[in-house]
């Protein structure tokens, strides 16, 4: 069957337009506009969200090492973490006598800082942990803040017991 239509031959009305209706870029303009605001409204979740989960591996990191020094029970060995001065980055290390020696460095998400890290000890950008407590006290309690955007997360080390708590009220 062969069609020999006007459409066809090119005569149409239609196919000798071109460019589009003021309706469909009003439909083009207006999903745009929604992809646009979903994305701006999105950027402080994602901050939130890379916060909680720094807090989170924070926490887990403190309490891997607190339950290291509960397992060897040794006065002269310990391990802790250091808060490093840029904000971006921590150090998880283990301590023989006074030399210290990195395990591993842990870098924070890209949108996250640590901007405040205090502990009781010989060193306050630092807490460490031994055997020699029976309840995993740290060498001193402390407070490290994390930062992204306008929010904040504080995870606190208590300093008798070593039990740890994340807060987002009075940081400091």
């Amino acid at each position: 069957m062969c069609w020999t239509g006007p459409e066809r031959a090119g005569n149409s009305p239609v196919s000798n337009q071109r460019g589009a209706t003021f309706f469909e870029l009003l439909i083009v303009t207006g999903i745009l506009a929604s992809v646009m605001s979903a994305v701006w409204l999105a950027q402080p979740l994602l901050a939130r969200i890379a916060l909680r989960s720094a807090a989170v591996m924070l926490v887990a990191d403190l309490r891997l090492v607190q339950a290291r020094a509960m397992a060897e029970r040794q006065p002269d060995r310990g391990h802790g973490l250091e808060f490093l001065a840029d904000g971006s980055r921590y150090t998880v290390f283990t301590r023989i006598g006074s030399v210290p020696t990195v395990v591993r460095e842990q870098l924070l998400p890209d949108r996250v800082r640590v901007t405040y890290a205090r502990f009781g000890g010989a060193t306050p950008s630092s807490v460490f942990f031994t055997g020699v407590s029976l309840f995993g006290a740290p060498s001193g309690g402390g407070t490290v803040t994390l930062t992204a955007g306008d929010t904040r997360l504080c995870v606190r080390v208590l300093p008798a017991t070593g039990r740890i708590r994340v807060s987002n009220t009075s940081c400091p």
